[in-house]
């Protein structure tokens, strides 16, 4: 099972960081093409939106590298991404691509689990 876990914190950190990234760097008439959702948002709110998914993204594989802290980056940086994607899956049906709300609602799951399943040590 903490193999599994590990896999999916992998998953979401380049789902997050580098698909955030790849937002952030793109121009927004670009995206607005892709992406229904960003013609509805300004600018900064979608820049912004990218800056907390690469946060987050990197967020979730800090306890890797970081072992002996006491604060607990899966947590929050857990949290703020499912926060994110409710706000996401809202935003879906509020502009009506409803397609997109299951990729919301698996990744919503996915973060769920690697934030709150019960951790286990590698060493045992």
């Amino acid at each position: 099972m903490a193999t599994f876990r590990i896999s999916l914190q992998l998953l979401l950190f380049l789902i997050f960081a580098v698909g955030g990234g790849y937002r952030f760097i793109q121009p927004v008439d670009v995206l607005a093409k892709k992406m229904l959702w960003v013609s509805y948002f300004d600018p900064l709110i979608v820049r912004a939106i990218s800056i907390v998914e690469v946060v987050c993204g990197i967020g979730i594989v800090l306890p890797f590298i970081l072992k002996d802290t006491t604060f607990d980056f899966a947590l929050y940086s857990g949290s703020l991404l499912m926060i994110t994607m409710i706000g996401a899956a809202i935003t879906h049906f509020w502009i009506g691509d409803y397609k997109q709300i299951f990729g919301n609602l698996f990744l919503l799951f996915m973060i769920y689990f690697v934030t709150f399943s019960p951790q286990q040590s590698v060493e045992s």
